[in-house]
């Protein structure tokens, strides 16, 4: 693994929840699992639900993150959670309270809208099996 730094920011509606110079980021992109390095090529992609795995020279951090948007450029991630939760704080009850939100989004979905909430659904319900 490079011991090469790079700048990290997780980042949510209400706060920032790290900001901290990393090694290594590895998050649940739409297209697959990613593993983001130093000087890595520039990306902008979706988050699925899962976990981003945070790791400085010194820990490794780990969140839950229920979707959102990563942004990769040479020298910088940034993740804009929809909501994150260290890994400790998750539990089941948690995940349920995303599982009845985003079926109650599917009510009034278009059929484009009700795909993407059902692959998510589908990620959720995986994640809290594993609970």
């Amino acid at each position: 693994m490079s011991n090469a730094l790079f700048n990290f920011e997780l980042v949510t509606p209400e706060k920032i929840l790290m900001s901290d110079s990393v090694s290594s980021v590895s998050v649940s992109g739409v297209e697959g699992d990613m593993t983001v390095l130093a000087n890595h090529s520039p990306i902008a992609t979706s988050l699925r639900p899962g976990y981003v795995d945070i790791n400085t020279n010194v820990k490794t951090e780990r969140f839950f993150l229920t979707g959102g948007f990563i942004q990769i450029t040479s020298d910088e991630v940034v993740v804009l959670a929809e909501s994150a939760s260290s890994e400790e704080d998750l539990n089941s009850e948690m995940i349920d309270n995303v599982i009845e939100k985003t079926k109650s989004l599917m009510e009034n979905a278009s059929d484009l809208q009700k795909c993407v909430l059902a692959k998510k659904l589908n990620d959720l319900t995986n994640i809290r099996n594993q609970l």
